[in-house]
């Protein structure tokens, strides 16, 4: 199909998983996007294909070989050779960066590159695009879920492929053809972005499109499906929606949403509709909903539909054994959901406590604890008091969200809450709450 990119996309591969991932996306022919691999150890960084720019990290710090699993060691090797990566990615206006995370290069070196690029003067939009370990690789969870949520500060939207789907997906499938497939998920992730940009559509998605849903910090997914003959709207969006391979996150709390159709010219009005409204009940109204619709004339014959669906500034789930600075139970906890934000408090009170429900139970405690997610059990929980809120929910919750690991108060001026004592330190985004005590 006819492509009309104008914006610079560029793909960084960051040690052994990220390096391998750019390999297969030159193999396999992706195009609109300029590549660089950049890894500690000289032999395998040879392997990459041209046209690939090759950067060796860590040429002091690795000596040309790997890291050894170590991120410290990963992050020295990064910053080494910042200003080399740095000068590959110069004028770009969307990076993907990908890597394998829990091992040493990538995991030590992406967030060095995340921030770095987070602080230009002019930043391009960043998207990582990481896979993360193996069930049997629990030792690596830890490491893994630090470097995740120091990229949901720096990057703009991080997509996270979970090898432990991958495998359970499909056990009987030979060790190496996995290891293609989630080099194959990557690609499509990658490719499927740059598509909604670079092919035009009948209903348009540009770049300002893309960059309004990425924007949104925190976790993102991008899902596919087709279909074929009368039921292909509903298969196709059944596919996307349920793909076993979307990591730690739902479109239930999404911030924004593309949503892409690509057909012949024989779609229905029925068909655009079943997908755009059943998209439309599971975000919620309020939440920005993108529609692109692509002609292809090809898909004629064998009448395939084609959706895909890309969402950012989800919710992550809190996993068993990753539940917080307290190592809470899930039992313990409460979604931030539970927030009863619209209702108002009554007639002379100001200082009306938030509400919590506990099933039909309700319960109201003026003081709550904002549990930090796994990865950063050193954080303290934080206070958050908002006072008298005749705001709504949708006013008063991305403050709290923003504000997350810091002591915040209700402002009664701007009918807002506001940091009572700065610490950028902390988490961009609030996860679970205490549940009070019974």
């Amino acid at each position: 199909m006819e492509k009309c990119n104008q914006h610079v996309f560029r793909i960084l591969g960051l040690g052994g998983c990220g390096c391998n991932a750019v390999s297969h996306m030159i193999r396999s022919g992706l195009k609109g996007a300029d590549f660089v691999a950049a890894h500690s150890n000289v032999r395998v960084l040879r392997r990459c294909p041209a046209p690939a720019k090759k950067i060796q990290v860590g040429v002091r710090t690795a000596r040309g070989g790997s890291c050894g699993g170590v991120a410290e060691k990963g992050r020295r090797s990064a910053e080494e050779n910042l200003p080399e990566i740095m000068a590959a990615l110069a004028g770009s206006d969307l990076v993907f960066l990908t890597a394998g995370l829990g091992g040493g290069t990538g995991s030590g070196g992406l967030p060095v590159v995340a921030e770095a690029l987070s602080r230009l003067e002019k930043p391009p939009l960043v998207v990582a695009v990481v896979t993360m370990p193996f069930s049997y690789e629990d030792f690596k969870l830890p490491l893994a879920g630090q470097v995740l949520e120091e990229l949901y500060r720096h990057c703009n939207s991080v997509i996270a492929v979970d090898n432990s789907r991958l495998e359970a997906d499909d056990p009987d499938l030979p060790f190496m053809e996995n290891n293609k497939k989630a080099d194959a998920i990557l690609y499509r992730a990658v490719s499927s972005i740059i598509d909604l940009v670079d092919v035009p559509g009948e209903i348009n998605i540009d770049f300002a499109d893309v960059s309004a849903v990425l924007v949104h910090k925190g976790p993102a997914i991008i899902s596919f499906g087709e279909g074929r003959g009368p039921r292909r709207a509903a298969e196709a969006l059944k596919e996307a929606v349920s793909n076993p391979l979307v990591s730690e996150a739902t479109l239930s709390g999404a911030q924004a949403v593309i949503c892409n159709i690509t057909c012949d010219d024989m779609v229905l009005v029925r068909e655009v509709t079943e997908i755009n409204r059943q998209i439309h009940q599971a975000i919620g109204s309020g939440v920005k909903l993108f529609f692109g619709l692509v002609v292809d004339q090809s898909l004629k014959d064998t009448s395939l539909l084609r959706v895909t669906i890309l969402a950012s500034g989800l919710v992550r789930e809190m996993k068993p054994g990753l539940s917080g600075p307290d190592e809470l139970s899930e039992e313990d906890l409460l979604p931030l959901e539970t927030l009863d934000l619209d209702s108002e408090p009554e007639a002379g009170d100001r200082k009306a406590p938030v509400k919590l429900f506990l099933g039909e139970k309700e319960v109201s405690r003026p003081k709550l604890e904002v549990i930090a997610p796994a990865g950063r059990s050193e954080n303290p929980p934080a206070s958050v008091e908002p006072g008298p809120y005749a705001a709504s929910r949708r006013t008063i919750r991305p403050q709290l969200e923003r504000y997350q690991g810091q002591n915040v108060s209700y402002n009664e001026e701007s009918s807002g809450v506001e940091p009572v004592n700065n610490n950028p330190g902390l988490y961009d985004q609030p996860r679970f709450i205490r549940k009070p005590a019974d």
